[in-house]
């Protein structure tokens, strides 16, 4: 059997299982009007003119009368805020940082004092951070000489010594030595002054190295006027050594207690 729409007039071949119920509800795939269909309609088995059986096309309705849902649809992703993309974003922080760094800098520039207490509260390196550095000239070297000595083992060590005197007007607590040989190859070694022992001779090659990295102790302090003595030893001299020279690298004052 057929049933054709009223609106458009389109057939369609009825599914067996409509016989089963007088009141079923049908809707057109072409015009989407929804109508019902008496069971004593004609049944169409040929074609008039052509002698087959034509196709249709069909679309029901459940026996309720109610559409069949929908299939559910992917709701699609909200767009990208405007002025949030990763490069904008990027720029913004860039500019963030920039602008606190410039602000934090003027502060610090402007308050040394503020900045210096703040500072001296940081654990460990505190104290470090707030040691005032003073110019390396305001220390001068004198009786510098150099000389090839044998230590524990036999073994040949060439040592720069003599005298650094604080010509600061303030007391220092740190003062670095830098000596250098220079031969086939350059070689350079800082010690601290008040640390290095007087006489390396009884001493072997791995003790002059483990107290050539001492410093000396935190409550060592150097006075205006007066003088320490330092000592830097080069393990594995040049045979062909040339020249020799110390000079002063860092000094620092004590830091000032609160």
């Amino acid at each position: 059997m057929t049933i054709e729409c009223p609106r458009c007039g389109t057939v369609y071949r009825r599914p067996a299982r409509a016989e089963l119920g007088a009141d079923a509800t049908y809707r057109c795939a072409r015009c989407r009007h929804v109508f019902d269909v008496a069971r004593d309609e004609p049944a169409v088995t040929e074609d008039e003119e052509t002698g087959h059986e034509p196709e249709f096309t069909f679309e029901e309705e459940d026996d309720a009368g109610v559409e069949p849902e929908a299939a559910p649809v992917k709701p699609e992703a909200p767009p990208t805020a405007r002025g949030t993309s990763p490069a904008r974003f990027a720029v913004r922080s860039i500019l963030l940082v920039t602008l606190i760094y410039a602000v934090a800098s003027v502060y610090l520039y402007t308050h040394p004092e503020a900045t210096r207490e703040a500072l001296r509260g940081v654990p460990v390196i505190g104290t470090r951070l707030t040691e005032t550095r003073l110019h390396p000239s305001t220390i001068q070297l004198s009786d510098v000489h150099g000389a090839y000595q044998r230590v524990q083992g036999d073994r040949l060590v060439f040592v720069i010594s003599g005298a650094a005197v604080n010509n600061s007007p303030v007391p220092v607590r740190s003062i670095q030595v830098e000596g250098r040989i220079t031969g086939a190859q350059e070689q350079r070694q800082v010690v601290f002054c008040g640390a290095a022992p007087r006489d390396v001779q009884d001493l072997s090659l791995r003790e002059i190295a483990l107290l050539q990295t001492l410093e000396p102790p935190k409550d060592w302090a150097l006075a205006p006027g007066e003088q320490t003595n330092f000592l830097v030893v080069f393990a594995a001299p040049p045979t062909d050594l040339r020249e020799f020279t110390a000079e002063v690298v860092a000094v620092q004052a004590p830091s000032r207690r609160v």
